[in-house]
């Protein structure tokens, strides 16, 4: 197989396929110095490497084994589990917790958001800061009510087996800071801030 510009050229004579890359003209304004044929070059080689990929069945995650270290790599190799804010990092309340107390286990976590639950530890909402500020804006002598009136119910989640790429998917299709983690048993178990993924470099 031959790649050229010039089909009659003994290479290509000689070859079983030719590829031809011919152009009319540089974009050289001396038509000199290869910049059209570089690109057609390039335009070639990339059109061939996705041709290769697709009949060898190349996914995902073969570029994640090949690529641990880069991006695509750590979101595909790297589980919910493993940049979940947990155990001190992880700021929980009870609904029929005042939003003071709310607002205290954020600070001591250093997070922006606190997970609520019930007595199981099953998910009941989210109170972020934004959650707060709105609260705040329509009454400022919020701060020994209840979370619960405040509070995001249903709050969007993740299992905490699921890869980081679905997690970076979650945040790209809602306007969201953080994804609360649960266990297969469905009980709160952590806590992923978009920050967190940024720190990882996987966002």
């Amino acid at each position: 197989m031959a790649v050229t510009g010039r089909v009659e050229s003994a290479l290509a004579v000689e070859s079983d396929i030719v590829l031809d890359v011919n152009v009319r003209a540089e974009a050289c304004p001396l038509n000199l110095a290869p910049t059209s044929s570089t690109t057609n070059m390039l335009a070639l080689g990339d059109a061939l490497a996705m041709v290769l990929l697709k009949a060898r069945g190349f996914e995902a995650e073969d570029f994640a084994e090949l690529h641990p270290g880069g991006q695509i790599g750590r979101r595909l190799l790297i589980r919910v589990s493993g940049i979940m804010r947990k155990g001190d990092r992880l700021a929980i309340v009870k609904p029929t917790d005042n939003v003071a107390a709310a607002l205290l286990a954020m600070q001591r976590c250093k997070s922006g958001a606190a997970v609520v639950v019930d007595d199981d530890g099953r998910l009941k909402g989210i109170f972020t800061h934004g959650d707060f500020v709105r609260g705040f804006q329509a009454d400022t002598q919020i701060a020994d009510r209840p979370v619960a009136e405040f509070m995001t119910a249903n709050p969007i989640s993740i299992a905490d087996d699921k890869l980081a790429a679905e997690a970076v998917h979650a945040f790209e299709k809602n306007p969201i800071d953080e994804i609360v983690v649960l266990s297969d048993d469905g009980r709160v178990v952590g806590l992923v801030d978009v920050q967190d993924l940024s720190r990882e470099r996987i966002f």
